[in-house]
């Protein structure tokens, strides 16, 4: 239902929406300055390949069926450096391990269905 909602509410047509690509998520919290020259931060530094770049990700819990669970949450990607189907979200130290708790909630072992937005423009 969440990802319907998302999915509706951007100016994609039907035939065009994002698909979702099965991940894993993990998260990191070393301070630093993404491949955008940017310093990271909650909700910006998310790293992930190379040409998701600049783009935005919602990401979901990938259940143990296959099927979409919560929404993890939704982030920049400005960083990379992650393998093909990784992406790495920037926490504060003390939110690292929450993060790690809630992707591995429910059986789904850090799984994750990632999608990939474009840019507004």
């Amino acid at each position: 239902m969440i990802l319907m909602c998302l999915i509706g509410s951007t100016s994609y047509a039907k035939d065009e929406q994002p698909e979702l690509i099965k991940g894993h998520a993990t998260a990191y919290c070393l301070e630093g300055i993404t491949a955008t020259d940017i310093p990271v931060r909650k909700g910006i530094a998310a790293a992930g390949r190379r040409e998701w770049l600049g783009k935005t990700a919602i990401v979901y819990q990938r259940l143990p069926n296959g099927e979409i669970g919560k929404i993890i949450g939704i982030y920049e990607i400005q960083d990379t450096g992650c393998k093909e189907s990784v992406i790495d979200v920037w926490c504060p130290e003390e939110e690292c391990q929450p993060f790690m708790d809630r992707v591995y909630e429910d059986g789904c072992q850090g799984k994750v269905w990632i999608q990939i937005l474009e840019a507004a423009g």
